[in-house]
């Protein structure tokens, strides 16, 4: 099994308790890579691999990547085309990169009340062991947003 844990900065605003929903969305997910689940945690520094677990009173929400870790295809097969297709009704590549989406609602609520930034650690999970020797991660992103609904 492999484990990462990605412990992000605390976001630079100030959150009100004036939402039905709060989603935390994960973008450019990279998706070659095995498949995994991640959990989502906030405002939890001693969150582990060791001791993640959804019973944790900071678990904010999950989300699951299916990945693709080797290409068997023909050469190119696993190029992910780089120009935008506009107007194009077909499927995108199969490695195109994902948008994910975990519910946090009860733990932004939950960190509200207590007045301080909303810190964010995530952590990734295959049930394969998974190392590169050319340091990429597991749980590979280009950004990543709390979106609130009234």
């Amino acid at each position: 099994m492999t484990t990462e844990v990605h412990c992000l900065a605390p976001l630079d605003h100030r959150f009100t308790g004036d939402f039905a929903r709060a989603d935390l969305e994960i973008y450019s997910v990279n998706t070659f890579r095995p498949s995994y689940d991640a959990w989502v945690f906030l405002n939890d520094p001693d969150v582990t691999a060791d001791n993640a677990a959804p019973d944790r009173p900071s678990f904010a929400g999950a989300f699951a990547v299916f990945g693709h870790e080797d290409c068997w295809g023909d050469p190119g097969h696993c190029c992910v085309p780089e120009e935008t297709r506009r107007f194009d009704h077909r499927r995108s590549h199969h490695l195109t990169r994902a948008f994910k989406r975990a519910r946090v609602t009860r733990a932004l609520n939950h960190v509200i009340e207590t007045g301080e930034p909303v810190a964010v650690t995530i952590v990734a999970r295959t049930r394969e062991a998974w190392e590169r020797d050319d340091g990429e991660r597991l749980f590979e992103y280009d950004g990543m947003q709390v979106v609130t609904f009234r």
